[in-house]
């Protein structure tokens, strides 16, 4: 069997853009978009149990 698949070449200046420098407005932003994140996790992880709790009865 041929593999016609041709490999690309990983290129240094094809990474995207830097990231941000990590001044206090960014460490703010990050932490928040982490605890928002956590939040939605956790409710989205218990909503089953909660549910078969209310209705599985």
């Amino acid at each position: 069997m041929k593999n016609d698949f041709k490999e690309q070449d990983s290129k240094v200046e094809d990474w995207g853009q830097p990231p941000s420098p990590l001044t206090d407005e960014n460490r703010k932003k990050a932490f928040r978009a982490q605890l928002l994140l956590g939040i939605i996790s956790l409710v989205f992880i218990a909503l089953p149990g909660i549910l078969f709790w209310f209705f599985g009865r």
